[in-house]
């Protein structure tokens, strides 16, 4: 009886050690693809709407997103934003990776926010991300013109 008990003791204290392991390996973890996945946004933005071009998200783009993507489509709204005139500054994005764990393997995905100031008006700019072995490649691209007077982080 008593061995059983520090077996079961011994067994349970295993189990704790390994989940508090885990958990600090995912925690590392999700601040790495935190910071990788901020920087790949932080260079493709730009590259992309400095001058609309669609060669920089092709070449950014996600098997995924090619799937769905009607480039015709993405090439006149990419004419269409050009009246928003030069891009003036990037501010940044903001968000975050996550890791999702399901039966069939697991996904690294990354979901940003950001803005860019245009001589006309901003732009939101969503960004969706998916990591591919050690490539981050785009999986969604949104673009929401934002008049000055709309913007909530502007004085």
């Amino acid at each position: 009886m008593k061995n059983t008990i520090k077996v079961m003791g011994f067994t349970i204290l295993v189990i704790i050690i390994l989940l508090g392991a885990g958990m600090a390996f995912l925690a590392i973890l999700g601040r790495t693809l935190d910071k990788e996945s901020k920087s790949y946004v932080d260079a493709a933005v730009p590259a992309i709407i400095a001058e609309w071009d669609i060669n920089e998200l092709e070449k950014r783009a996600s098997p995924e997103f090619n799937e769905g993507a009607d480039y015709e489509k993405i090439e006149q709204m990419f004419v269409m934003l050009q009246r928003l005139g030069k891009l003036e500054e990037y501010n940044g994005s903001a968000g975050d990776a996550s890791i999702t764990i399901s039966f069939t393997g697991f996904e690294i995905s990354a979901e940003y926010t950001a803005i860019a100031d245009f001589e006309t008006a901003s732009a939101e700019i969503q960004i969706s991300l998916i990591k591919h072995g050690r490539r981050w490649q785009i999986l969604g691209f949104r673009i929401r013109p934002v008049s000055f007077s709309e913007r909530n982080d502007i004085v």
